[in-house]
């Protein structure tokens, strides 16, 4: 029984952190929000498909990886630290976003990315955004050593690391099954003041996600 417990925290420490990690206003959420203005809700849904399985081949290599780390206390600790810093960085990036800065960099964006990865299939696309930045193989390392530092998954156990591979590929679905849904049906009242709030939010949700991991090191036991 505590096994299937724990699993089951395992799926939904994945299910919201899958939703979450998402939630940043990068190229490929400008990417579906562009496609679902131009071309509706399936293509643009078809893009964050493609960007999903991206990120579940990052999350697989950052899981083997951590596996296969030595459970030294000290290796353990210099990597929540590390893992306290790059979330700490990308709330307080998100959080002092402004509007106008914005507005600009959406527009130039999207345009370097239709530009660079332009391609008939929404799938391929949104798998080749993500696909090239390694800088999110950090992200979920760091993400990851953080759920295992809570205990809400055990990242040495290969049941709790699918349980919460499949609740983070859930999650991250849902998430861009709302937004092309919502794009794609109200793009007329989706202004830019609001994704920048929209990503402000993000960066409070990362914040207080640094400081569980704070706390943690502190006082593992909380």
């Amino acid at each position: 029984m505590d096994d299937v417990k724990h699993l089951a925290v395992a799926w939904l420490a994945g299910l919201i952190t899958g939703f979450v990690v998402c939630l940043p206003i990068g190229p490929v959420n400008l990417t579906v929000i562009n496609t679902a203005l131009r071309k509706g809700f399936l293509p643009a849904f078809l893009v964050g498909c493609g960007a999903i399985c991206a990120d579940l081949v990052y999350v697989t290599l950052a899981m083997a990886g951590h596996a296969t780390l030595p459970r030294d206390p000290r290796v353990l600790t210099a990597l929540r630290i590390v893992a306290v810093v790059v979330v700490a960085g990308l709330g307080v990036r998100n959080l002092l976003l402004k509007t106008q800065k914005f507005e600009a960099s959406s527009e130039e964006a999207a345009a370097r990315v239709e530009a660079r990865w332009h391609h008939p299939r929404s799938f391929l696309l949104g798998f080749l955004l993500p696909i090239t930045n390694l800088g999110l193989l950090l992200v979920w390392a760091t993400v990851l050593t953080a759920l295992d530092a809570r205990s809400w998954v055990n990242l040495g156990q290969a049941a709790s690391r699918w349980s919460c591979a499949i609740g983070i590929g859930m999650g991250a679905t849902a998430w861009f099954f709302f937004m092309a849904w919502l794009v794609s049906r109200a793009h007329k009242r989706i202004t830019p003041e609001a994704l920048a709030w929209l990503a402000r939010g993000c960066g409070v949700v990362f914040l207080i996600f640094a400081a569980l991991l704070v706390v943690n090191l502190i006082s593992p036991r909380v």
